[in-house]
């Protein structure tokens, strides 16, 4: 039986998909299987899987009607892995040769689930960006707040997937964030690795780039879209980008350590300095970002209108418990709301 069990769903992929594969047979742990599910394409991808299977028996092609969604395909074939561990890879990103490696020696050591940090690179091969080792720090908080890492990343213990329910099946997106938050929920905790073992493509024309997004965090309410529109001027205004800065960063902070000190924080593997090294990485995480409100809308709601901030949640009870983990936690930037919006719109 194979000790890893990799699931690639895709979709009208062609010839495209070859580095993806060829990053799976090139890796340093030989002892896999690959599941490539072919989401009813309809051009040659099948036949370009085909061509590598014939090559190489540890892939097989499972051919499945349209989802249009990777959720569906997935669920399909989890039954059918005979690995020890799951692993997932999108169709359109690679791994460096040492990844399973490193995920099945964290496994060996007792994880549940496993993540590594990816870099993202444009069409032309160029990084556009690299995973901040802050953004691999982890607990149950951070997880239902932030979705950390995506699904190339992430492997876990056969069986866990299925026992919280398989993928959510929707059209609505960040699959991974839910499957992760309800396992999380369930109990599971999470190993994650600073190692770089994943490349993503960033590109405007993938998924992840059109995904619809229906909840939402309410930072104020007012009367009317006029006073909204006022309200949402006031809060990006560039006198105030500073003092919405460190507010953040005083919530990081705060939040991080707390953690630490309760013991629920989990550093990642290859992290140096401990948890007195937490502070340096909050500051660094807080300048590189720079944009603090940089996803805010106004929405008209029942009796009122919203300044909001866009929740890429798939369900309204991630979104709820978002909103009542910010507004006890982040208290710095509620009292910046509270600075810089008219007196009682600060939704609490």
């Amino acid at each position: 039986m194979p000790r890893v069990s990799v699931i690639c769903p895709t979709y009208n992929r062609s010839r495209a998909i070859l580095p993806t594969l060829d990053s799976v047979r090139t890796q340093s742990m030989r002892d896999w299987e690959m599941i490539v599910v072919s989401d009813g394409s309809d051009d040659d991808t099948d036949e370009v899987v085909a061509e590598v299977a014939a090559q190489d028996d540890r892939i097989r092609l499972r051919r499945v009607p349209h989802f249009g969604f990777q959720a569906g395909p997935t669920n399909l074939v989890l039954p059918e892995a005979k690995g020890e561990y799951i692993a997932y890879l999108d169709h359109d990103d690679r791994w460096e040769s040492g990844h399973l490696a490193l995920l099945t020696a964290a496994f060996d050591d007792g994880a549940q689930f496993v993540a590594t940090r990816a870099r993202k690179v444009n069409a032309s091969g160029a990084v556009t960006s690299t995973a901040d080792p802050l953004t691999m720090c982890w607990a149950p908080e951070l997880q239902l707040m932030n979705p950390l890492f995506e699904n190339s990343c992430a492997a876990h213990r056969a069986g866990l997937a299925e026992s919280v329910g398989g993928w959510r099946e929707s059209p609505v997106g960040l699959e991974d964030w839910d499957l992760w938050l309800r396992m999380t929920d369930a109990g599971a905790r999470c190993t994650t690795l600073l190692d770089v073992t994943v490349t993503m493509l960033d590109d405007p024309g993938t998924r992840q780039h059109s995904l619809p997004c229906e909840y939402d965090h309410e930072i104020a309410r007012f009367e009317d879209a006029r006073a909204a529109r006022a309200g949402y001027r006031a809060l990006t205004h560039p006198r105030h980008f500073r003092a919405g800065l460190e507010a953040s960063r005083a919530d990081l902070h705060h939040w991080y350590g707390s953690l630490a000190d309760t013991g629920d924080l989990v550093l990642p593997l290859g992290w140096e300095g401990g948890t007195d090294a937490l502070t340096g990485a909050v500051d660094r995480h807080v300048e590189a970002v720079q944009m603090v409100w940089n996803n805010l809308i106004i929405e008209p709601k029942d009796g009122y209108v919203a300044l909001a901030m866009v929740l890429g949640t798939m369900t309204a009870d991630h979104a709820e418990r978002y909103s009542a983990h910010f507004r006890t936690t982040m208290t710095h930037q509620q009292a910046f709301f509270e600075d810089v919006l008219p007196a009682g719109s600060v939704a609490r």
